[in-house]
């Protein structure tokens, strides 16, 4: 099965509140230039869009992390513009499936 790449164009990082203080630290939990490996998502995978009605975000979230080398976390945090190529790229694959023919 082929694999789909996307490099990081931003790092995914989080920003965590240190105890007893009002200081944030920023935690670096990929590096801008990461290459995220994708797999094509299975029908399986797409019924995330199934269990998240009109929440497309949440399910393209699921989708990334179910075809992706990324967790959760990961996945919650990435870069607007990483999100937006990572969902592209899985959409694109999704339709390379044979048609199944013309509405009536």
């Amino acid at each position: 099965m082929a694999q789909i790449t996307h490099t990081l164009l931003h790092p995914i990082a989080i920003d965590k509140k240190l105890p007893g203080s009002d200081e944030i630290e920023t935690e670096e939990l990929k590096p801008a230039g990461f290459v995220v490996t994708m797999r094509r998502p299975k029908a399986k995978d797409i019924r995330a869009f199934d269990k998240h009605g009109d929440a497309e975000i949440a399910a393209t979230i699921e989708l990334i992390v179910a075809c992706s080398n990324l967790g959760t976390i990961e996945a919650e945090n990435l870069d607007a513009d990483d999100f937006g190529e990572l969902g592209n790229l899985l959409a694109a694959s999704a339709r390379g499936g044979p048609k199944t023919g013309g509405s009536a």
